[in-house]
């Protein structure tokens, strides 16, 4: 029997005060309104911090935050993988930092920019079925094209090992700082050991720094993998704004999918 999944990708945006009417805590209200409203299953998220964390595991409480932090003392900027309590389980959590010494905390490679970037990875089951699924949660250098390439790589090396050892249905989100013709996608439509379809190739944009005119770029992403793609029912982004207002700098990618 098939299970619907609904997950998606959010880039929650740092809480800076000068975002002014787009700051974190104009913002929060909203947030809290549009996971409520549409109940994602999982939730990939970027530039989690500290107090956005705090906030979501206050007042979200039909989910379980876990929170990743890119730095060496395990804080600061991170990821976030959000789940619905009744509706998920978490069979295991790793993360590792995109650097040539995965495991030391605050690595990263030597042409990247000085923010050190993580994967988080998941092995996920729907509650009381067989449907168990991985997500890999990204957040790509945003300076160095190259540092974008071998962390990509370095992840697909953990999808392709993950695959070998255990392959389930397997989705690879996130904010990858690549358009569609950089070297990063694709490298990811071309990678041979698992055939990977980008669901997000018909949005035309992902990032548009709180509606600035003429600006928009695509470099959010859900990958999955060719036997899990024609399950996909649906991909949409969250592009509601209230009083000016936008969820965040990126459109969040949701993903509605039957996993048999």
């Amino acid at each position: 029997m098939s299970e619907e999944l609904k997950i998606v990708s959010y880039n929650l945006r740092c809480d800076y005060s000068h975002d002014g009417i787009n700051s974190f805590v104009h913002r929060a209200g909203i947030i809290l309104d549009t996971i409520n409203r549409e109940k994602p299953d999982v939730i990939c998220a970027q530039e989690a911090v500290p107090n956005h964390v705090a906030f979501l595991r206050k007042n979200l409480s039909d989910y379980i935050t876990i929170y990743n932090g890119r730095n060496t003392d395990f804080n600061g900027e991170g990821l976030a993988l959000i789940i619905k309590k009744d509706r998920i389980n978490l069979i295991a959590l790793d993360f590792f930092w995109l650097s040539e010494t995965p495991y030391m905390p605050g690595s990263r490679y030597p042409i990247q920019s000085r923010c050190p970037r993580i994967c988080q990875v998941a092995m996920l089951q729907i509650n009381g079925t067989d449907k168990v699924f991985y997500v890999y949660n990204n957040h790509l250098d945003h300076e160095s094209d190259s540092a974008r390439i071998l962390g990509i790589k370095q992840v697909l090396e953990r999808v392709k090992a993950d695959n070998e050892r255990m392959p389930f249905p397997l989705f690879i989100l996130g904010d990858f700082n690549a358009t569609p013709d950089s070297e990063t996608i694709q490298y990811c439509y071309n990678y041979e050991p698992i055939a990977l379809v980008d669901h997000t190739a018909h949005i035309p944009t992902t990032f548009h720094k709180f509606g600035t005119l003429n600006y928009d770029e695509k470099i959010d992403y859900i990958f999955t993998d060719n036997t899990t793609a024609p399950k996909v029912k649906d991909v949409t982004v969250w592009d509601e704004t209230i009083n000016g207002i936008y969820l965040s700098d990126h459109y969040p990618v949701a993903m509605t999918v039957e996993l048999d």
